[in-house]
């Protein structure tokens, strides 16, 4: 008789945890599917230009939906005329510049571009490694790059890498 109490004990015991468990791996995957938005989607973006020289001076970001806009930030960075044609109608330029810094070896570029509830610019700014010789001379990185157009919100996320020089 007590043996008898102490297995329905033990089988109660069991599906209490394996209920729990069942809880708890259902919670998992309704969490990790169900992130309160729509699924990222990679956009792909073509870069009209990038260098290192330009008349920007601090970090910053342009969206450009007009050919004029276009020909206005085209005064701002090195690259030679005729500014290129882009389709405004279904595509947006953006440009990102990294500001002035004092040395060679800094960079700024579109990593990726992914469309959710908002459009995310993933941009990665590069600055060489403590250790390393560089050209004493004023820099201003920027890139340009023409994507497709949306009617999402624009933002953006930086991220700093540090080039080795070895």
């Amino acid at each position: 008789m007590f043996i008898a109490v102490i297995l329905e004990v033990m089988r109660t015991v069991l599906v209490f945890v394996g209920l729990v468990l069942l809880a708890v791996v259902a919670g998992v995957f309704m969490t990790s599917s169900d992130r309160g938005g729509p699924a990222a989607v990679t956009v792909p973006f073509t870069a009209l230009a990038e260098g290192s020289r330009s008349e920007v001076t601090s970090r910053v970001n342009y969206l450009i939906d007009t050919q004029e806009e276009l020909a206005e930030l085209w005064k701002l960075i090195e690259e030679p005329p005729p500014v290129p044609t882009v389709d405004f109608s279904t595509k947006v330029v953006v440009a990102v510049f990294a500001g002035e810094v004092p040395t060679a070896g800094y960079d700024i570029a579109v990593a990726e571009v992914e469309d959710a509830d908002k459009r995310m610019v993933k941009i990665e700014l590069t600055r060489p490694d403590e250790g390393c010789v560089l050209a004493q001379s004023m820099t201003a990185p920027y890139q340009v790059i023409e994507l497709p157009k949306t009617s999402l919100l624009f933002t953006h996320a930086d991220t700093w890498v540090i080039k080795s020089c070895e």
